[in-house]
Protein backbone atom coordinates (compact mmCIF):
# COMPACT_ATOMS: atom_id res chain seq x y z
CA UNK A 1 0.00 0.00 0.00
CA UNK A 2 1.47 3.22 -0.88
CA UNK A 3 1.37 6.45 1.79
CA UNK A 4 -0.71 7.99 -0.36
CA UNK A 5 -3.52 4.95 0.01
CA UNK A 6 -2.52 4.42 3.29
CA UNK A 7 -4.01 7.82 4.12
CA UNK A 8 -6.83 7.39 2.90
CA UNK A 9 -8.38 4.67 4.86
CA UNK A 10 -10.49 5.02 7.34
CA UNK A 11 -12.23 7.63 6.35
CA UNK A 12 -15.07 8.77 8.61
CA UNK A 13 -17.30 12.12 8.17
CA UNK A 14 -16.61 15.18 10.39
CA UNK A 15 -18.52 17.98 10.58
CA UNK A 16 -15.67 20.66 10.11
CA UNK A 17 -18.04 23.88 9.48
CA UNK A 18 -15.57 26.96 7.28
CA UNK A 19 -16.54 30.14 6.76
CA UNK A 20 -13.85 31.84 5.11
CA UNK A 21 -13.95 34.22 3.24
CA UNK A 22 -12.34 32.98 0.86
CA UNK A 23 -11.38 35.88 -1.91
CA UNK A 24 -9.56 36.93 1.25
CA UNK A 25 -7.39 33.85 1.55
CA UNK A 26 -6.30 32.77 -1.91
CA UNK A 27 -4.79 35.65 -4.42
CA UNK A 28 -4.06 35.19 -7.72
CA UNK A 29 -3.67 31.63 -6.61
CA UNK A 30 -7.17 31.02 -7.12
CA UNK A 31 -7.92 31.82 -9.88
CA UNK A 32 -10.61 29.62 -12.23
CA UNK A 33 -10.22 31.60 -15.25
CA UNK A 34 -10.93 28.93 -18.44
CA UNK A 35 -9.01 30.89 -20.84
CA UNK A 36 -8.04 28.72 -23.76
CA UNK A 37 -9.84 25.37 -22.86
CA UNK A 38 -10.33 24.13 -26.36
CA UNK A 39 -8.78 20.42 -27.27
CA UNK A 40 -5.16 19.78 -28.52
CA UNK A 41 -6.98 19.89 -31.97
CA UNK A 42 -8.13 23.55 -31.34
CA UNK A 43 -11.94 22.53 -31.28
CA UNK A 44 -13.71 25.17 -29.10
CA UNK A 45 -17.12 24.63 -27.30
CA UNK A 46 -17.16 22.78 -24.22
CA UNK A 47 -15.31 20.10 -23.19
CA UNK A 48 -15.19 16.86 -20.96
CA UNK A 49 -12.27 16.32 -18.81
CA UNK A 50 -11.83 12.76 -16.98
CA UNK A 51 -10.59 12.36 -13.35
CA UNK A 52 -8.93 9.14 -12.08
CA UNK A 53 -8.31 8.67 -9.11
CA UNK A 54 -8.63 5.72 -5.80
CA UNK A 55 -11.92 4.95 -5.25
CA UNK A 56 -12.09 5.97 -1.32
CA UNK A 57 -15.69 6.86 -0.53
CA UNK A 58 -14.56 10.33 1.73
CA UNK A 59 -12.14 11.29 -1.37
CA UNK A 60 -14.65 10.69 -4.21
CA UNK A 61 -17.29 12.38 -2.43
CA UNK A 62 -15.01 15.49 -2.20
CA UNK A 63 -13.73 15.46 -5.26
CA UNK A 64 -17.41 14.70 -6.85
CA UNK A 65 -18.48 18.13 -5.08
CA UNK A 66 -15.45 19.93 -6.43
CA UNK A 67 -16.02 18.85 -9.80
CA UNK A 68 -20.05 20.37 -9.24
CA UNK A 69 -19.23 23.39 -7.77
CA UNK A 70 -16.68 23.96 -10.75
CA UNK A 71 -18.85 23.31 -13.62
CA UNK A 72 -20.92 25.87 -12.23
CA UNK A 73 -18.38 28.72 -12.48
CA UNK A 74 -17.04 27.09 -16.09
CA UNK A 75 -19.96 25.42 -17.63
CA UNK A 76 -18.13 24.99 -20.80
CA UNK A 77 -15.88 22.12 -19.00
CA UNK A 78 -17.54 18.72 -17.88
CA UNK A 79 -15.83 17.00 -14.97
CA UNK A 80 -16.09 13.39 -15.15
CA UNK A 81 -14.68 11.14 -12.21
CA UNK A 82 -13.01 7.95 -12.71
CA UNK A 83 -12.82 6.05 -9.50
CA UNK A 84 -10.45 3.19 -9.74
CA UNK A 85 -10.12 0.25 -6.57
CA UNK A 86 -7.29 1.12 -4.28
CA UNK A 87 -5.86 -2.00 -4.66
CA UNK A 88 -3.22 -1.87 -7.33
CA UNK A 89 -4.37 1.57 -8.26
CA UNK A 90 -1.13 3.50 -9.41
CA UNK A 91 -0.22 0.04 -11.21
CA UNK A 92 -3.71 0.50 -13.26
CA UNK A 93 -3.72 3.94 -13.66
CA UNK A 94 -0.25 4.44 -15.10
CA UNK A 95 -0.58 1.30 -17.51
CA UNK A 96 -3.89 3.48 -18.95
CA UNK A 97 -1.44 6.07 -19.35
CA UNK A 98 0.87 4.14 -21.04
CA UNK A 99 -1.69 2.27 -23.25
CA UNK A 100 -2.80 5.36 -24.85
CA UNK A 101 -6.11 5.47 -22.79
CA UNK A 102 -4.88 8.20 -20.35
CA UNK A 103 -7.72 9.93 -18.17
CA UNK A 104 -6.92 14.25 -18.32
CA UNK A 105 -6.03 13.97 -14.84
CA UNK A 106 -4.94 11.24 -12.41
CA UNK A 107 -4.47 11.27 -8.54
CA UNK A 108 -1.24 9.53 -7.15
CA UNK A 109 1.61 10.12 -4.77
CA UNK A 110 4.90 10.69 -3.39
CA UNK A 111 6.66 7.26 -3.91
CA UNK A 112 5.56 6.91 -7.52
CA UNK A 113 7.05 11.02 -7.89
CA UNK A 114 10.17 9.57 -10.14
CA UNK A 115 7.71 7.00 -11.97
CA UNK A 116 5.70 9.94 -13.18
CA UNK A 117 8.69 12.15 -14.67
CA UNK A 118 11.12 9.65 -15.66
CA UNK A 119 8.46 7.24 -17.98
CA UNK A 120 6.72 10.49 -18.72
CA UNK A 121 3.48 9.68 -17.31
CA UNK A 122 2.49 13.24 -16.10
CA UNK A 123 2.84 16.66 -17.42
CA UNK A 124 5.47 19.43 -16.42
CA UNK A 125 3.02 21.98 -14.23
CA UNK A 126 5.54 24.91 -14.68
CA UNK A 127 4.41 26.07 -17.91
CA UNK A 128 1.20 26.61 -17.12
CA UNK A 129 2.26 28.59 -13.99
CA UNK A 130 4.72 30.89 -15.97
CA UNK A 131 1.87 31.09 -18.48
CA UNK A 132 -0.81 31.96 -16.02
CA UNK A 133 1.45 33.80 -13.77
CA UNK A 134 -0.25 31.91 -11.08
CA UNK A 135 0.89 32.55 -7.35
CA UNK A 136 2.51 29.62 -5.58
CA UNK A 137 3.36 31.97 -2.38
CA UNK A 138 0.59 30.84 -0.43
CA UNK A 139 1.26 26.95 -0.46
CA UNK A 140 3.53 25.49 2.34
CA UNK A 141 7.52 26.29 0.42
CA UNK A 142 8.07 21.83 1.64
CA UNK A 143 5.16 20.81 -0.19
CA UNK A 144 6.21 22.85 -3.62
CA UNK A 145 9.68 21.62 -3.00
CA UNK A 146 8.38 18.06 -2.16
CA UNK A 147 5.74 18.33 -5.56
CA UNK A 148 9.02 19.24 -7.78
CA UNK A 149 11.17 16.47 -9.34
CA UNK A 150 13.86 16.60 -11.54
CA UNK A 151 12.99 20.89 -12.54
CA UNK A 152 9.22 19.56 -13.18
CA UNK A 153 6.55 20.45 -11.30
CA UNK A 154 4.67 17.27 -11.44
CA UNK A 155 1.51 17.87 -9.59
CA UNK A 156 -0.55 20.18 -6.90
CA UNK A 157 -1.91 19.01 -3.76
CA UNK A 158 -4.45 20.56 -1.51
CA UNK A 159 -3.13 19.18 1.82
CA UNK A 160 -0.44 17.31 3.07
CA UNK A 161 0.70 15.17 6.37
CA UNK A 162 3.17 13.54 7.91
CA UNK A 163 4.43 10.96 10.69
CA UNK A 164 3.13 12.19 14.50
CA UNK A 165 2.49 10.17 17.59
CA UNK A 166 -0.86 9.98 19.16
CA UNK A 167 -1.49 9.29 23.35
CA UNK A 168 -4.26 8.24 25.54
CA UNK A 169 -4.13 11.20 28.10
CA UNK A 170 -6.37 8.80 30.24
CA UNK A 171 -3.45 6.25 30.85
CA UNK A 172 -0.58 9.18 30.97
CA UNK A 173 -2.96 10.52 34.13
CA UNK A 174 -3.35 7.77 34.85
CA UNK A 175 0.92 6.93 35.67
CA UNK A 176 1.23 10.30 36.93
CA UNK A 177 2.74 10.87 33.44
CA UNK A 178 3.71 14.98 31.55
CA UNK A 179 1.95 14.67 28.09
CA UNK A 180 4.55 14.25 25.55
CA UNK A 181 6.56 17.44 24.07
CA UNK A 182 7.94 18.45 20.97
CA UNK A 183 11.45 18.01 22.34
CA UNK A 184 10.40 14.12 23.77
CA UNK A 185 13.41 11.94 23.04
CA UNK A 186 13.70 8.23 22.45
CA UNK A 187 14.62 7.96 26.02
CA UNK A 188 11.76 9.64 27.32
CA UNK A 189 9.01 8.03 24.90
CA UNK A 190 10.83 4.18 26.34
CA UNK A 191 10.55 5.64 30.04
CA UNK A 192 6.70 6.34 29.52
CA UNK A 193 6.28 3.24 27.77
CA UNK A 194 7.85 0.88 30.67
CA UNK A 195 5.41 2.84 33.29
CA UNK A 196 2.65 2.45 31.26
CA UNK A 197 2.88 -1.48 30.55
CA UNK A 198 0.92 -3.65 33.07
CA UNK A 199 -1.16 -6.54 33.16
CA UNK A 200 -0.90 -9.19 30.97
CA UNK A 201 -3.42 -11.12 28.41
CA UNK A 202 -6.24 -10.12 26.63
CA UNK A 203 -6.55 -7.09 29.66
CA UNK A 204 -2.83 -6.00 29.29
CA UNK A 205 -2.29 -2.43 28.58
CA UNK A 206 0.90 -1.62 26.41
CA UNK A 207 2.86 1.24 26.64
CA UNK A 208 2.99 1.87 23.00
CA UNK A 209 2.31 0.80 19.39
CA UNK A 210 4.44 1.14 16.87
CA UNK A 211 3.50 0.31 13.20
CA UNK A 212 6.35 -1.62 11.01
CA UNK A 213 5.35 -0.43 7.42
CA UNK A 214 7.93 1.22 5.90
CA UNK A 215 6.97 5.38 6.73
CA UNK A 216 7.37 4.82 10.65
CA UNK A 217 10.05 2.76 9.85
CA UNK A 218 12.01 5.06 7.71
CA UNK A 219 11.24 7.54 10.64
CA UNK A 220 12.81 5.73 13.07
CA UNK A 221 16.01 5.22 10.14
CA UNK A 222 16.58 8.75 9.86
CA UNK A 223 16.13 9.59 13.53
CA UNK A 224 19.52 6.77 14.03
CA UNK A 225 21.56 8.91 11.30
CA UNK A 226 20.59 6.33 8.62
CA UNK A 227 19.56 6.24 5.46
CA UNK A 228 17.15 3.76 3.44
CA UNK A 229 18.83 4.80 -0.42
CA UNK A 230 21.51 7.11 -1.73
CA UNK A 231 20.29 10.12 -2.59
CA UNK A 232 20.34 9.13 -6.72
CA UNK A 233 18.56 6.12 -5.58
CA UNK A 234 21.36 3.83 -6.91
CA UNK A 235 21.90 2.50 -3.68
CA UNK A 236 20.08 0.72 -0.95
CA UNK A 237 21.90 1.65 2.61
CA UNK A 238 19.44 -0.44 5.12
CA UNK A 239 22.71 -2.30 6.08
CA UNK A 240 24.64 0.73 7.98
CA UNK A 241 25.19 0.41 11.38
CA UNK A 242 22.48 3.17 11.89
CA UNK A 243 20.42 1.98 10.31
CA UNK A 244 20.46 -1.95 11.85
CA UNK A 245 20.26 0.12 15.33
CA UNK A 246 17.29 1.86 14.60
CA UNK A 247 15.49 -1.53 13.36
CA UNK A 248 16.94 -3.42 16.54
CA UNK A 249 15.11 -0.29 18.84
CA UNK A 250 11.80 -0.68 17.58
CA UNK A 251 12.62 -5.12 17.98
CA UNK A 252 12.92 -4.60 21.32
CA UNK A 253 10.14 -2.81 21.99
CA UNK A 254 8.34 -6.31 21.23
CA UNK A 255 10.94 -8.47 23.08
CA UNK A 256 10.70 -6.26 26.04
CA UNK A 257 6.90 -6.37 26.08
CA UNK A 258 6.06 -2.92 25.86
CA UNK A 259 4.67 -3.40 22.22
CA UNK A 260 3.29 -5.91 20.09
CA UNK A 261 4.76 -7.27 17.25
CA UNK A 262 3.17 -7.45 14.41
CA UNK A 263 2.86 -10.94 14.88
CA UNK A 264 1.05 -10.46 17.94
CA UNK A 265 -1.16 -7.92 17.05
CA UNK A 266 -2.52 -10.79 14.45
CA UNK A 267 -2.59 -13.30 17.10
CA UNK A 268 -5.09 -11.53 19.14
CA UNK A 269 -7.31 -10.47 15.67
CA UNK A 270 -6.62 -6.82 16.17
CA UNK A 271 -4.96 -3.69 13.83
CA UNK A 272 -3.22 -1.32 15.74
CA UNK A 273 -5.81 1.70 15.59
CA UNK A 274 -8.12 -1.14 16.66
CA UNK A 275 -6.14 -1.86 19.95
CA UNK A 276 -5.11 2.13 20.54
CA UNK A 277 -9.19 2.67 20.23
CA UNK A 278 -9.94 0.16 22.96
CA UNK A 279 -7.99 2.42 25.44
CA UNK A 280 -4.97 -0.64 26.20
CA UNK A 281 -2.27 1.65 24.62
CA UNK A 282 -0.57 4.64 25.74
CA UNK A 283 1.24 5.37 22.28
CA UNK A 284 0.62 5.24 18.62
CA UNK A 285 3.56 5.87 16.15
CA UNK A 286 2.90 4.71 12.95
CA UNK A 287 -0.16 7.08 11.69
CA UNK A 288 -0.68 10.69 10.05
CA UNK A 289 -3.60 12.77 10.09
CA UNK A 290 -5.83 10.55 8.77
CA UNK A 291 -5.74 8.66 12.30
CA UNK A 292 -7.88 11.20 13.97
CA UNK A 293 -11.27 11.03 11.96
CA UNK A 294 -10.94 7.00 13.57
CA UNK A 295 -10.59 8.02 16.80
CA UNK A 296 -13.08 10.65 16.55
CA UNK A 297 -15.62 7.75 16.56
CA UNK A 298 -14.83 6.67 20.13
CA UNK A 299 -16.18 9.54 22.96
CA UNK A 300 -14.31 7.37 26.26
CA UNK A 301 -10.92 7.46 24.86
CA UNK A 302 -9.50 11.15 25.71
CA UNK A 303 -6.51 11.48 23.14
CA UNK A 304 -4.14 14.22 21.75
CA UNK A 305 -1.30 14.47 18.92
CA UNK A 306 2.25 14.68 19.20
CA UNK A 307 5.06 14.98 17.21
CA UNK A 308 7.13 11.78 17.13
CA UNK A 309 10.24 11.14 19.47
CA UNK A 310 13.40 12.54 18.12
CA UNK A 311 16.54 9.40 18.51
CA UNK A 312 20.24 9.76 18.36
CA UNK A 313 20.45 11.85 15.53
CA UNK A 314 17.02 14.30 16.01
CA UNK A 315 13.76 13.64 14.53
CA UNK A 316 12.68 12.42 11.08
CA UNK A 317 9.37 12.26 9.45
CA UNK A 318 8.20 11.03 6.42
CA UNK A 319 6.55 13.60 4.00
CA UNK A 320 2.89 12.22 3.12
CA UNK A 321 1.71 14.01 -0.71
CA UNK A 322 -1.20 13.28 -2.27
CA UNK A 323 -0.75 14.86 -5.69
CA UNK A 324 -3.06 15.69 -8.75
CA UNK A 325 -1.26 15.39 -11.68
CA UNK A 326 -2.39 16.44 -15.52
CA UNK A 327 -1.32 13.38 -17.58
CA UNK A 328 1.00 13.68 -20.44
CA UNK A 329 -1.59 12.22 -23.19
CA UNK A 330 -4.49 14.44 -21.43
CA UNK A 331 -7.09 15.04 -24.16
CA UNK A 332 -7.88 18.57 -22.92
CA UNK A 333 -4.86 19.92 -20.58
CA UNK A 334 -5.99 23.33 -20.45
CA UNK A 335 -9.29 22.22 -19.30
CA UNK A 336 -7.69 20.07 -17.03
CA UNK A 337 -5.68 23.06 -15.58
CA UNK A 338 -8.67 25.24 -14.79
CA UNK A 339 -10.09 22.28 -12.74
CA UNK A 340 -7.06 21.29 -11.01
CA UNK A 341 -6.59 25.34 -10.23
CA UNK A 342 -9.97 24.94 -8.68
CA UNK A 343 -9.25 22.12 -6.49
CA UNK A 344 -6.29 23.94 -4.80
CA UNK A 345 -8.02 27.52 -4.51
CA UNK A 346 -9.55 28.64 -1.36
CA UNK A 347 -13.03 28.01 -2.56
CA UNK A 348 -12.10 24.21 -3.18
CA UNK A 349 -10.51 23.85 -0.28
CA UNK A 350 -13.42 24.66 1.36
CA UNK A 351 -15.66 22.10 -0.40
CA UNK A 352 -12.65 19.56 0.92
CA UNK A 353 -11.80 20.30 4.31
CA UNK A 354 -14.78 18.33 5.87
CA UNK A 355 -12.73 14.99 4.81
CA UNK A 356 -9.46 16.35 4.12
CA UNK A 357 -7.30 13.90 6.32
CA UNK A 358 -4.34 16.19 6.32
CA UNK A 359 -3.26 19.86 6.47
CA UNK A 360 -4.61 22.40 4.28
CA UNK A 361 -1.75 22.74 1.61
CA UNK A 362 -2.23 27.04 1.62
CA UNK A 363 -1.38 28.35 4.89
CA UNK A 364 -3.42 31.31 4.73
CA UNK A 365 -6.67 28.40 5.18
CA UNK A 366 -4.38 26.35 7.58
CA UNK A 367 -3.92 29.34 9.75
CA UNK A 368 -7.81 30.44 9.27
CA UNK A 369 -9.33 31.02 12.81
CA UNK A 370 -12.14 28.90 11.20
CA UNK A 371 -9.84 26.18 10.76
CA UNK A 372 -7.43 26.42 14.10
CA UNK A 373 -10.26 27.10 16.39
CA UNK A 374 -12.09 23.85 15.35
CA UNK A 375 -12.53 21.38 18.03
CA UNK A 376 -10.70 18.46 16.17
CA UNK A 377 -7.87 21.06 16.62
CA UNK A 378 -8.59 22.86 20.12
CA UNK A 379 -9.22 19.78 21.87
CA UNK A 380 -6.92 16.96 20.30
CA UNK A 381 -4.08 19.33 19.25
CA UNK A 382 -4.34 17.90 15.96
CA UNK A 383 -2.45 20.61 14.02
CA UNK A 384 0.44 22.07 15.89
CA UNK A 385 2.72 18.90 16.03
CA UNK A 386 2.29 18.56 12.28
CA UNK A 387 3.37 22.32 11.73
CA UNK A 388 6.46 21.52 14.37
CA UNK A 389 7.15 18.17 12.45
CA UNK A 390 7.97 20.66 9.36
CA UNK A 391 11.86 21.45 10.06
CA UNK A 392 12.45 17.08 10.14
CA UNK A 393 10.42 15.73 6.98
CA UNK A 394 11.98 13.84 4.26
CA UNK A 395 10.81 13.18 1.33
CA UNK A 396 9.90 9.58 -0.03
CA UNK A 397 12.87 8.00 -2.05
CA UNK A 398 13.18 9.10 -5.54
CA UNK A 399 13.63 5.59 -7.41
CA UNK A 400 12.26 3.62 -9.52
CA UNK A 401 9.70 0.73 -8.98
CA UNK A 402 9.37 1.35 -5.29
CA UNK A 403 7.23 -1.07 -3.84
CA UNK A 404 9.29 -3.91 -5.79
CA UNK A 405 12.03 -3.19 -3.73
CA UNK A 406 9.73 -2.15 -0.62
CA UNK A 407 8.37 -5.15 -1.12
CA UNK A 408 11.72 -7.61 -0.33
CA UNK A 409 12.42 -5.68 2.70
CA UNK A 410 8.85 -5.80 4.15
CA UNK A 411 9.26 -9.89 3.69
CA UNK A 412 12.78 -9.73 5.66
CA UNK A 413 11.97 -7.89 8.18
CA UNK A 414 9.32 -10.39 9.22
CA UNK A 415 11.88 -12.62 10.90
CA UNK A 416 13.19 -9.74 12.43
CA UNK A 417 10.10 -8.23 13.90
CA UNK A 418 8.47 -11.60 15.05
CA UNK A 419 12.36 -11.66 17.28
CA UNK A 420 13.49 -15.10 15.13
CA UNK A 421 16.40 -12.94 13.75
CA UNK A 422 18.21 -9.98 14.68
CA UNK A 423 18.41 -7.31 11.59
CA UNK A 424 22.22 -7.34 11.38
CA UNK A 425 21.14 -11.09 10.10
CA UNK A 426 18.65 -9.97 7.90
CA UNK A 427 19.59 -6.77 5.90
CA UNK A 428 22.82 -7.38 4.04
CA UNK A 429 21.47 -10.11 2.05
CA UNK A 430 18.55 -7.85 1.23
CA UNK A 431 20.36 -4.76 0.62
CA UNK A 432 22.66 -7.01 -1.77
CA UNK A 433 19.40 -8.24 -3.87
CA UNK A 434 18.61 -4.83 -4.39
CA UNK A 435 21.54 -2.91 -4.92
CA UNK A 436 22.71 -5.68 -8.30
CA UNK A 437 19.22 -4.95 -9.23
CA UNK A 438 19.06 -1.30 -8.72
CA UNK A 439 23.10 -1.78 -10.53
CA UNK A 440 20.88 -3.12 -13.50
CA UNK A 441 18.55 0.16 -13.98
CA UNK A 442 21.57 2.24 -14.65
Amino acid sequence: MSSTLKRTSGIAAILLVVSLVLTACGGSGGSTSTGNTGTQSGQQGKVKITVALPAAEGDVKVRQAQAEAFMKENPNISVELMPIPEEGYDEKVLTMIAGGNAPDIFGSGDVVIPTIVKKNYGMDLKPFVERDGYDLSDFYPQLVEALTYEGRLVGVADNWDTQVMYYNKNLFDANGLSYPTKDWTWDDFLNAARKITSGSGQDKIFGAIYDTWFAPVYDQIWSYGGEIYSEDGSKCLLDSPEAIAAIDSIQALFAEGIAPSPQALQGMGQESLQLFLSGRVGMLIGNGRWAAYDLLQVDKLDWAVAPIPKGPAGRGNFFHVSIFAIASQAKNPDAAWEFLKFMVSPEGMRIAVDNMQGIPSRQSVANHADFINHPLIQKHDSLQPFVDSLPSIRNAPYLLNFFKYQDQIDVALESVWSGEKKAADVLPAVVAEINAELAKNE
